[in-house]
């Protein structure tokens, strides 16, 4: 079972918050995540921390995990451009979402809502 992990729980795996053990635990774990995911986890970290250091250190941390790390390229960039009619959420979710679709997830671990109802099933950590 290959999991997608959205930013927002990357970035409460590294921030103070009632769901940071839980975050922890998925990042232990086999997933999924793309560049476009790290990139606004290290901006959203760096400004809840105040330290960009910290926040880069956390992400560089996912390189040496279990993690899978999709490129932000032309072809996701392309295969999200085709489906943005299809689905309602913004460009940005939609990289992610499609990411997780190219490389067969079977669960999209995200706490954002907009992603129920589609193909792939979210999940909270």
């Amino acid at each position: 079972m290959t999991r997608f992990l959205d930013a927002n729980v990357i970035i409460k795996a590294f921030t103070d918050n009632k769901d940071k053990e839980k975050c922890r635990k998925v990042l232990l774990e086999e997933f999924v995540t793309n560049t476009l995911c790290l990139v606004e986890s290290q901006h959203a970290i760096s400004i809840i921390k105040n330290n960009k250091k910290y926040a880069s250190d956390c992400i560089k941390s996912l390189f040496k995990s279990n993690g899978v790390i999709v490129e932000l390229d032309k072809n996701l960039l392309f295969e999200s451009f085709k489906r943005i009619e299809k689905y309602d959420i913004n460009i940005f979710d939609l990289i992610n979402y499609v990411a997780a679709l190219i490389n067969n997830c079977s669960e999209f671990v995200s706490y954002d809502k907009h992603f129920d109802n589609l193909e792939i099933k979210r999940v909270e950590p």
